[in-house]
């Protein structure tokens, strides 16, 4: 699956549960998020993934299309136009077996250790005590439902997901 760019002024056409990436400018209110651009503006739910960015920023965003009477896209992440180390990605599905790399964000539920995606599949991982933060793993897909990942490798990316730099305002 790819994230299909488009303008938000196209949105309205594409069907929902559509992966889109689309460039707007991004604004916060007290009720919410939104993306714009000069003919169309769409409410944004959720955050990126790994960073928060400033109110009237020029973004790229991808998610996840869902039209209807409250049009919306569920923001997978997002990037600074140019921001090469961010890129749409989507979580590969796969049989249990199956050997996977997924980049996700570790926390600790209770007992349980979790990696959660830009595009918000959950793995319950197995294998390793890993800390909480940003990880690139790779592990076999013991079973399918509920998503078990045994980690056979892992790297900390913490450090390298910091929020970008952000470009003064003209």
């Amino acid at each position: 699956m790819t994230y299909r760019p488009l303008t938000i002024a196209d949105l309205p056409a594409v069907p929902d549960g559509t992966l889109v990436l689309v460039t707007g400018t991004y604004a916060r209110s007290v009720t919410g998020a939104t993306l714009r651009d000069a003919h169309a503006c769409i409410e944004l739910s959720g955050e990126p993934f790994d960073w928060s960015p400033r109110h009237d920023t020029r973004l790229d965003v991808w998610g996840q299309l869902w039209n209807g009477p409250a049009p919306r896209l569920i923001v997978h992440n997002a990037r600074l136009p140019g921001d090469v180390r961010r890129h749409p990605l989507s979580s590969p599905t796969a049989p249990a077996g199956t050997t996977l790399t997924v980049t996700a964000r570790v926390q600790r539920v209770g007992a349980d250790l979790l990696a959660v995606t830009p595009d918000r599949h959950t793995y319950l991982l197995r294998g390793h005590d890993l800390p909480e933060g940003y990880h690139r793993l790779t592990g076999t897909l013991i079973r399918e439902a509920p998503p078990l990942l045994q980690v056979t490798g892992h790297h900390d990316l913490s450090r390298a997901m910091l929020p970008p730099t952000e470009l003064p305002q003209e």
